[in-house]
Parts: structure tokens; sequence; C-alpha cells
């Protein structure tokens, strides 16, 4: 690959246009778009304010309750696979804790 000099380097970064000119036509100002741009921009900072002090006045309720139903059990199913050679299976049993061991050719 063929380096490029200091001067040629200067050059061509001076005429890269990454933002293409808007020919004029778009760029004369006039009394409906100057209203337009503040009806625009004066809802757009209300809108934010609103945000803002949603964000501010936002709170967290926590309500704790006891659970009164004794006799209910609460369901946990967790699966972990763990890399073995041999194709072991083992099972944890959480409501007795005991650990069932199911051996296939260990």
């Amino acid at each position: 690959m063929r380096r490029l000099n200091r001067k040629k380097t200067l050059s061509l970064v001076k005429e890269l246009d990454a933002f293409p000119k808007v020919p004029d036509s778009y760029v004369e100002t006039s009394a409906s778009g100057g209203t337009v741009s503040l009806i625009a921009f004066t809802t757009m900072a209300l809108l934010t304010i609103m945000e803002f002090s949603v964000y501010q006045d936002t709170w967290m309720k926590y309500e704790y309750e006891v659970d009164k139903d004794f006799s209910s059990k609460l369901r946990i199913n967790i699966d972990i696979t763990v890399a073995m050679k041999c194709q072991c299976k083992y099972t944890f049993n959480l409501l007795s804790p005991c650990i069932i061991y199911g051996l296939n050719n260990c």
C-alpha cells in the first residue's frame, strides 16, 4: 500500500465533506418557520420539565404480609447441568435434605 505524504493527506482531509451543503432556499428565515421552531422548543421544554417532575415525585411503597397458610409448601425446581465424563444423575430434594444418586455406568 502506498503511503501518502503529509500534504496530500492534509488536502484529502480538507476536501472531505461529511455534511453536504443544503440549497440556500432551505436556509432562508421566515416568521412562520421561527414560530414553528419556538412552539417546538417550548413543547420539548415543557415535556422535559414534566417528565423530570414525575421522576422526582415517584416513590416506592413496600407492603409486607405474613403468610398464614402453614400447610402449603413452596415448590422450587432447580436444573443444574454438570460437565462429567460419566452419565450420573444427581437429584437434590429441597423438601428433605438428601441427595439421590442415579448411577448409569459410572
